[in-house]
């Protein structure tokens, strides 16, 4: 029963191995030291770390990255064979989680695959695939939650006629690894301005609808999203103290647009960081009269802004 297990270590390998390390990760190993790992494992030349050496029945691809939680890695395999797994580790090295994405691949490219059943395989072709140990065996990520809530506290700027504190709330919904959407809203505190004659007080309450991509990092770590949201409300004006006092709500609509990081706290819940570029489409504003004539007590800016920073749990 020795020939099957010579053949295999001696044929030419049928994988391709291709190892990609993010910031942090550099003490993991690359594609020609994992590539070597899985063909101890294996105990046959199964995987090859040279892209262009040959055609291959698949391609393996392994993304580590290192994050507050640890150590990371998406296995991603296509053609012949094909699927996806993510291991982590929480370990203060990478030395587990490499062992690990050795032996998972090992087996997954078992040159044996295709030989008789177990009970006509040798013991010496079983030992081939040694597990890994309970206590470094790194755990299998759960798949992430699709929904989340998020609320946040902030600032407005050039938004009312003074910077003014900002309270939003929002729900969300993961599409695709990358990209995601968001319905929520925010009030902004009143706010006051004056005019010959009186004073106006001003307050915005707004929905909006947002859609979000991922522009660096990965699922799990540290991340920059940039997102763009259409933004629908009320704002409100009272003056007094004019010869046409008042109380009325006009339309209000604006487009938003700018980043938000992303900083896990835990697997569950992380903090958010937003800018948003705020660009009014409607100028609805309050015209006062005083002294027998009529004047602008508030228009909007044709650019404003907010910063918040909240809290996001997924569900």
């Amino acid at each position: 029963m020795e020939a099957p297990l010579a053949a295999a270590q001696s044929q030419a390998p049928k994988a391709v191995l291709i190892v990609t390390r993010g910031e942090g990760a550099q003490d993991c190993p690359d594609s020609a030291a994992l590539a070597e790992r899985v063909r101890a494992v294996a105990g046959g030349n199964v995987v090859s770390a040279e892209p262009g050496s040959a055609a291959f029945e698949t391609w393996v691809q392994v993304a580590i990255a290192r994050n507050f939680n640890g150590y990371s890695a998406q296995i991603s395999t296509s053609g012949l064979r094909h699927g996806s797994r993510t291991l982590e580790d929480v370990g203060p090295s990478c030395a587990s989680l490499a062992d690990a994405v050795a032996v998972t691949l090992a087996i997954f490219l078992d040159p044996y695959a295709s030989a008789p059943p177990p009970n006509a395989v040798s013991p010496a072709v079983r030992s081939v695939r040694p597990p890994a140990s309970k206590a470094d065996e790194p755990r299998e990520a759960p798949h992430p939650s699709p929904f989340s809530v998020a609320a946040s506290a902030g600032v407005t700027i050039n938004v009312l006629e003074h910077a003014m504190p900002l309270l939003t709330a929002h729900a969300g919904l993961q599409l695709r690894p990358r990209w995601s959407l968001s319905l929520g809203g925010g009030y902004v505190l009143t706010d006051a301005t004056t005019s010959p004659g009186g004073e106006v007080e001003l307050s915005l309450a707004y929905v909006d609808l947002g859609a979000c991509g991922r522009a660096l990092g990965e699922s799990g770590g540290l991340r920059l999203n940039w997102c763009l949201a259409a933004m629908l409300g009320s704002l409100r004006g009272s003056g007094r103290g004019y010869e046409n006092e008042f109380s009325k709500s006009s339309p209000w609509l604006a487009a938003g647009v700018g980043p938000d990081v992303v900083f896990p706290i835990t697997r569950a819940f992380s903090w958010i960081l937003t800018g948003q570029a705020v660009l009014p489409l409607v100028f609805n504003g309050f015209d006062v009269e005083a002294n027998g004539s009529r004047s602008q007590a508030f228009r909007p800016s044709s650019v404003g802004g907010l910063l918040s920073l909240g809290v996001r749990g997924d569900l």
